[in-house]
């Protein structure tokens, strides 16, 4: 299960500005930039690693390339853009910063009866 991940549409037909399918946004990850603008991507998703402090992030790009990262904090800006975090679905967004806390999501059983 993703603690963070975002399903990335516009929050309008043809609010894209790109191929159809595509989105025009600028994605960093801990501040680097994995795309652009001027690049439009199919999708990007973020889903974190478990216990280590991390996220995997993957930017698809239009031509069907996969740029990836691990980072602690990503952001994706844009034209108004819609996302999905879980089954929640947030937005429209002009920019949405998603950082990993360590042991901030956990789950408790209660002990099995003896």
């Amino acid at each position: 299960r993703s603690l963070m991940t975002s399903l990335v549409r516009p929050a309008a037909p043809g609010a894209s500005g790109g191929p159809q399918g595509t989105y025009r946004l600028r994605v960093e990850a801990d501040g680097v930039l994995l795309s652009d603008l001027d690049a439009p991507v199919r999708g990007v998703s973020v889903h974190s690693q478990g216990g280590g402090g991390l996220a995997d992030v993957v930017v698809r790009t239009s031509d069907g390339e996969e740029v990836t990262a691990e980072a602690k904090a990503v952001t994706v800006s844009g034209a108004d853009f819609r996302y999905r975090a879980d089954i929640q679905t947030g937005g429209p967004v002009r920019t949405r910063t998603w950082t990993v806390r360590a042991g901030a999501w956990g789950l408790m059983l209660p002990v099995p009866a003896s």
